[in-house]
């Protein structure tokens, strides 16, 4: 169990320096890119890392918060971080992300770098969290192999 809420802490800490990368690029500018509301994504993208990174954390703290919220926070994580990998390659093609190109290579930096190491952290956090905690619901889930106690 000890793992498990390692693993939240980590990829909650992850989500909030690739939110903190994109709402820093927003502020720069990226917010008044016409092409594809690249600016509201950008927006979007931080508003979600915060919100994956509640999701994995506040469960530790507010122990009456049920088991779904930090699962569905890993689940989030997941889906998140791989758009996010995905949109970042993409907008370094011709055709772009909604026909957005971004600048080649790890630019800017060092926001590109901070937000890509940091979903690929909270995509692999967030499958290790789901793992680790359906792991332990289908072992809890299973009777115990010894005889009752005498009475």
């Amino acid at each position: 169990m000890r793992a498990n809420v390692v693993l939240r802490i980590v990829g909650a800490v992850a989500a909030l320096v690739a939110g903190y990368a994109h709402i820093k690029l927003y502020n720069d500018g990226y917010k008044d890119i016409p092409v594809g509301n690249i600016g509201k994504q950008f927006l979007l993208n931080a508003i979600g890392a915060l919100l994956i990174a509640l999701g994995l954390v506040l469960p530790l703290i507010i122990k009456q918060l049920p088991r779904w919220v930090w699962m569905a926070a890993a689940a989030g994580g997941i889906v998140w971080g791989i758009i996010s990998v995905a949109a970042f390659f993409i907008a370094r093609t011709d055709g772009g992300w909604f026909n957005f190109q971004d600048q080649p290579g790890f630019h800017p930096s060092p926001e590109a770098q901070l937000s890509v190491f940091s979903e690929i952290i909270v995509v692999i956090c967030c499958t290790a969290v789901l793992g680790t905690g359906l792991a332990t619901s289908s072992r809890s889930d299973v009777p115990s192999q010894e005889p009752p106690a005498p009475v």
